[in-house]
């Protein structure tokens, strides 16, 4: 999957999950290795199609030491991540494709949902 810059760049991802009310809350701080971990596993993901419902659960906002970059909201169930935010190119600013049922993809998952049981 595209990412808007060198992932090498980011020094922090905040990590928001569901609140079990439909509002997005943040549920974790990931920091160097493990913001560099998993923007590795977002960047191999592999392409999938696109199905329609776009729900997002889980999105990560990407910091470099100074500011916001980007921001990625993901829906499993459609298979569908969202980028947006400063750092991204208008002609990357949509809906992505991904298959989710790749095993890249349910690591990031797992990640995800351990993030929010912490």
């Amino acid at each position: 999957m595209f990412l808007p810059v060198p992932h090498e760049r980011v020094e922090l991802v905040e990590v928001l999950g569901p609140d079990g009310a439909g509002n997005d809350q943040l549920v974790a701080i990931w920091e160097a290795d493990e913001a560099q971990a998993a923007l590795t596993l977002v960047a191999g993901l592999p392409e999938g199609e696109l199905k329609r419902c776009f729900i997002p659960a889980w999105k990560i906002r990407a910091h470099s030491a100074t500011r916001f970059l980007f921001e990625i909201s993901f829906c499993f169930r459609c298979h569908g991540a969202r980028l947006r935010g400063p750092a991204v190119p208008p002609e990357q600013d949509m809906i992505h494709a991904f298959d989710s049922e790749d095993s890249t993809s349910r690591e990031l998952l797992a990640r995800l949902r351990a993030a929010g049981q912490s």
